[in-house]
């Protein structure tokens, strides 16, 4: 009980003192608003979507366009645009317009339809882990799709029907099952984390902040005796910075032992 009502009375003098200090007020109130609300709105897409890479077509060939209408169609990715020269495509990463290069070599349609060996060239800014992480996923998919597309169609046109040339493309095939975190929302994860976090440390700057206001304008003595009393006339009105005291006594600098009294019972 005696707790509480110390707690309410410590509320009423810091409410008294904010109310004639509006920067005190905002760092009280409208700091931690408004950092709360910018955690919130950079976590607020679930997933990231739309990372731009840039395409180096060298081959112009119908398989090589097919290629870039399904990585264009990716979620997770966006062709930002196609490039002619490698010299291009370094000032785009150094610049940050793309995070990734996709090369597509001559002869890419012909080596396909000759049954011969086509790679793609990926060409990652692994300075960011998370985007480069995702895009070689997503580019995996993408050739992954297109390759077993094009095998597909082969085996169509040699005269097997769809489905057994689907089957015999991918005859072991995964079904998957979430068990956990089946919304792979990680939204709630991150934002439940630093919110308590930056919280936590505004309320460590706020509370040394106003006790280091206290020192400063040596009032912790009125406003131990305040919560010990809940004597109104020892907030004064006028406030400039400094209390204006009107009791000589409250003009002295805190005696140690004094000092070290309130420290003990604030403890307590």
């Amino acid at each position: 009980m005696r707790l509480l009502k110390a707690f309410i009375r410590s509320a009423a003098y810091e409410r008294r003192f904010l109310a004639k200090n509006q920067w005190d007020l905002a760092m009280v109130l409208w700091i931690p608003l408004a950092t709360v609300l910018l955690v919130w709105w950079i976590f607020s897409q679930t997933q990231i979507t739309d990372l731009p890479i840039g395409v180096i077509d060298q081959d112009n060939g119908p398989i090589a366009n097919t290629l870039v209408r399904y990585l264009e169609a990716s979620p997770a990715l966006t062709v930002h645009q196609q490039y002619h020269s490698p010299a291009d495509v370094e000032a785009a990463i150094l610049q940050r317009d793309v995070y990734a290069v996709v090369v597509i070599p001559e002869d890419f349609s012909r080596n396909i339809s000759s049954s011969k060996p086509a790679p793609i060239v990926l060409q990652v800014n692994a300075q960011y882990g998370t985007h480069s992480g995702i895009i070689q996923t997503s580019v995996q998919s993408v050739v992954g799709t297109l390759s077993a597309g094009v095998e597909i169609q082969r085996m169509v046109k040699q005269g097997m029907a769809p489905s057994q040339a689907a089957i015999n493309y991918s005859p072991i095939a995964i079904q998957r099952t979430n068990l956990f975190n089946a919304i792979n929302n990680y939204q709630q994860f991150l934002a439940s984390t630093v919110i308590p976090a930056l919280l936590h440390i505004l309320a460590m700057v706020i509370g040394a902040t106003t006790i280091g206001r206290e020192l400063r304008d040596k009032q912790l003595g009125r406003w131990s005796r305040f919560i010990d009393i809940g004597t109104p006339d020892l907030i004064l009105a006028n406030y400039s910075g400094q209390y204006k005291n009107n009791n000589t006594e409250s003009s002295n600098n805190i005696k140690k032992s004094e000092l070290i009294r309130i420290i003990r019972r604030l403890i307590r």
